[in-house]
């Protein structure tokens, strides 16, 4: 009985020693597709392919509303020095374009047109070969502006995010589905991680801070 034992523990064993190096071989590949993902660098054609699917996500065939309101989706580099393949996405709209006789004026205000296309953007960026750093979202009528990263808008995402369909035409059936409000509780996390900072003032801030942040790494090194 021992040896049988000894036997089958052996046998375990082997297999498991074979299996070790494919699975750090999966592990190498998965770390090695994620770095290269990090330096895909756009070139301005592709910023415009990306631009325009990127569109179709936030305002639909059938999403009227949407479509007359928006006025800008953009992709644009993230101008600090060490961040050259991080492209933040820059969206504009206008409320007062907004038409309908039944309705009035445009229903959804800053907040909650934030969170419903930061939803569609989290979402999006799951999918994406390129690296996303900030969404900026402008209202133009009143010049307001606010951002969120995209990595934390996927992580109020929570599992949905993982569950994404993979063939595009089903994707923005998804995404499009999306209802326009949540709950209070959900809402409260994504106000606590907006900025209220254009992305002008925001870019300014950021290289003060590595400026300061590196003067202070020089001087911790003198002697």
């Amino acid at each position: 009985m021992r040896r049988a034992q000894t036997t089958a523990a052996t046998a375990v064993g082997r297999r498991l020693s074979g299996r070790i190096p494919r699975i750090a071989l999966l592990i190498a590949l998965t770390a090695a597709q994620a770095a290269a993902q990090g330096d895909l660098v756009l070139n301005e054609a592709e910023l415009g392919d990306e631009a325009v699917q990127l569109r179709a996500v936030l305002a639909g065939t059938d999403e009227e509303a949407y479509a007359q309101i928006l006025t800008l989706v953009d992709i644009v580099q993230d101008p600090l020095p060490d961040t050259a393949a991080v492209y933040d996405i820059v969206v504009h709209y206008d409320p007062d374009r907004y038409s309908n006789a039944r309705v009035g004026t445009y229903p959804l205000d800053f907040a909650n047109q934030f969170i419903q296309w930061g939803r569609r953007v989290a979402l999006h960026t799951q999918r994406t070969r390129w690296t996303s750093g900030r969404f900026y979202l402008r209202d133009i009528s009143t010049a307001r502006e606010a951002w969120i990263l995209t990595e934390d808008a996927r992580l109020l995402m929570g599992l949905m995010r993982k569950k994404l369909p993979g063939e595009d035409t089903r994707f923005l059936r998804f995404v499009h589905a999306l209802p326009p409000y949540v709950d209070l509780r959900t809402m409260g996390s994504w106000l606590r991680l907006i900025h209220t900072e254009d992305r002008e003032l925001a870019n300014h801030r950021r290289q003060q801070e590595r400026e300061a942040e590196q003067n202070s790494l020089l001087k911790d090194l003198q002697p």
